[in-house]
């Protein structure tokens, strides 16, 4: 199995913002320098446990820090974007990477952004994401000029000096284009399914429990099947947890329920409460939401506990799911820096060569 990293990130609102992101560097190019084969870094405007603005910045800032980790945006969130800003820039960092760029694409799920751009309804925003990624390949394979007009953007390029280069847009590096991912969340996500009719790459969340994971990828196939392609290969899909470990199982949930882990949980069910979606945390449905606290999620859907217990869990979720091709660890708070050196290690080290591949 290979090991990745998704970087929310996850920071609480108090620690200074320097530092953090220092914290952030460093962690990369400790994944890189491990033998992780990639990392996803999210994007927020408004909430300060997520306090990355800009993720395109972020990689260009890693790129030169690392040698092998591929990056990409986790996700770039079309509605809050032109399709012709992300295109070029994701272009951009695919030449000064030489090809280290993967493309992550969404549309976002943080109300309080929806408020500073000015967006309509989420569903509104789902459309204008799909409209987006197909604005974004159609100027990655295209030379000018052209003309596209969708609901929500026109996009047209025709007074042109060719012998100048007036009217030439940047393409990748990678061709056609970089590996495309999508962020998969809800169990019958219409993400997994056109992930799967396009050959995308599924990323699936940390938030949900396995049993909503494993719908990730059957919706993923359906879609896959729809379109007329064979049947999709496990090593494409990404799964995504919250992962520590720890000396001991004692040690390492006295870390996560007293700390920065547990505490990140608060700030999700407070977010997630707020757009009545407390259910994508819950094993059954029959589950109140009361029941819903930060210790709930952990023993329901985190990896915790010491090497032989997480690389347990980690086979009971194999089982569970079916297999995978890359785990990607959820990167969270370094509130005892040395603490989550030694579990990323183990991690990196012990815990993943102890499991299948697909």
């Amino acid at each position: 199995m290979k090991l990745g990293l998704f970087m929310m990130p996850l920071h609480p609102p108090e620690k200074d913002r320097t530092q953090c992101f220092e914290e952030d560097i460093e962690l990369v190019v400790l994944a890189d320098e491990l033998g992780f084969t990639e990392a996803w870094v999210g994007q927020h405007h408004s909430v300060a446990w997520e306090p990355i603005p800009s993720n395109d910045l972020f990689i260009a800032n890693v790129l030169p820090r690392t040698k092998n980790i591929r990056l990409g945006p986790g996700v770039s969130i079309i509605p809050q974007h032109h399709p012709v800003n992300i295109a070029v820039r994701m272009a951009y960092l695919d030449h000064l990477s030489r090809g280290r760029i993967n493309c992550g694409f969404g549309q976002g799920g943080v109300p309080t952004d929806w408020g500073l751009f000015g967006l309509p309804d989420p569903k509104t925003q789902g459309l204008m994401t799909l409209e987006g990624i197909d604005m974004i390949l159609k100027l990655w394979e295209t030379d000018a000029p052209f003309d596209f007009k969708g609901d929500y953007w026109h996009i047209k390029l025709t007074d042109l000096i060719p012998e100048l280069g007036v009217g030439t847009l940047l393409k990748p590096y990678q061709k056609p284009h970089p590996p495309i991912g999508m962020s998969i969340i809800k169990g019958e996500s219409m993400a997994a399914r056109m992930a799967g009719q396009r050959g995308y790459i599924p990323l699936s969340t940390n938030l949900v429990h396995s049993s909503t994971v494993t719908r990730h990828w059957a919706v993923y196939t359906q879609g896959a099947e729809e379109d007329g392609q064979p049947p999709p290969d496990r090593s494409i899909w990404r799964v995504s947890r919250s992962i520590y470990v720890g000396e001991s199982n004692d040690e390492a949930w006295d870390h996560c329920l007293n700390g920065a882990f547990g505490r990140a949980f608060e700030y999700l069910i407070t977010m997630l409460g707020s757009m009545d979606m407390l259910f994508l945390f819950k094993h059954h449905p029959d589950v109140p939401d009361a029941d819903v606290t930060p210790e709930y999620i952990l023993r329901q859907l985190c990896i915790i506990g010491d090497v032989d217990t997480c690389i347990r869990q980690l086979h009971d979720l194999w089982d569970i799911t079916g297999g995978f091709g890359t785990l990607l660890m959820i990167a969270h708070d370094w509130d005892d820096k040395e603490k989550w050196l030694r579990s990323t290690r183990l991690l990196s080290q012990e815990v993943v060569p102890a499991l299948p591949d697909v």
